[in-house]
């Protein structure tokens, strides 16, 4: 399980410094009708407020987890972005007597759109990748799901070229223990530095 970790941070770590030394300057890339601008690389770090949603979720209340990663910001259009992201995130619930602590790695794709040159609106899919729990299947007699899927929805401020804020809600879509009704739902709440 450590080994899964620090191979995951690495990659992330090293996927953003040397996405730092790259620009793609428009008429330079292959020509696609669609490149309206350059891509933009970045890193985003936040908080989460996480719990466990559904028909099995009583008596749980939020956790607050935190979240680091990087994206990749695309033009496709006037206004309109691809945005995908890799991030890991802290998320969990509380039990009452004890807390659900769950660790991910998650792959967001989101779609951006710019209302107006500061305002942006955001959905998209996202799968997570389980790297640990504090979950004891003995006890409990199951295990959570190594994939999440999900879907985001939310929003943005562009304070300039380098800061855009972010706001979002996660919907988990897969059950987060196998045999249980409860989903992942998140509301995220960070800061993005494009370079």
């Amino acid at each position: 399980m450590k080994i899964k970790f620090y191979a995951i941070a690495a990659l992330v770590f090293f996927g953003v410094q040397s996405s730092s030394a790259q620009t793609v300057i428009q008429g330079t890339g292959p020509s696609s009708g669609l490149n309206t601008g350059e891509i933009s690389f970045g890193g985003k770090a936040g908080i989460n407020f996480t719990t466990l949603l559904g028909e099995n979720a009583d008596n749980t209340s939020a956790k607050v987890g935190a979240f680091i990663g990087g994206v990749v910001e695309i033009p496709v259009a006037d206004n309109f972005y691809v945005q995908p992201e890799l991030v890991f995130a802290l998320q969990g619930a509380d039990l009452g007597p004890s807390n659900v602590s769950l660790v991910y790695v998650q792959i967001p794709l989101m779609a951006k759109y710019h209302i107006t040159d500061e305002v942006a609106v955001e959905l998209g899919p996202q799968i997570g990748f389980l790297l640990g729990d504090n979950w004891d299947e003995d006890l409990n007699m199951q295990d959570t799901n190594s994939t999440d899927l999900g879907i985001n929805l939310g929003g943005g401020y562009r304070m300039d070229e380098n800061f855009y804020f972010q706001l979002r809600l996660g919907f988990g879509l897969s059950k987060v223990l196998k045999f249980s009704g409860t989903h992942n739902g998140a509301v995220s709440v960070g800061a993005v530095y494009f370079l």
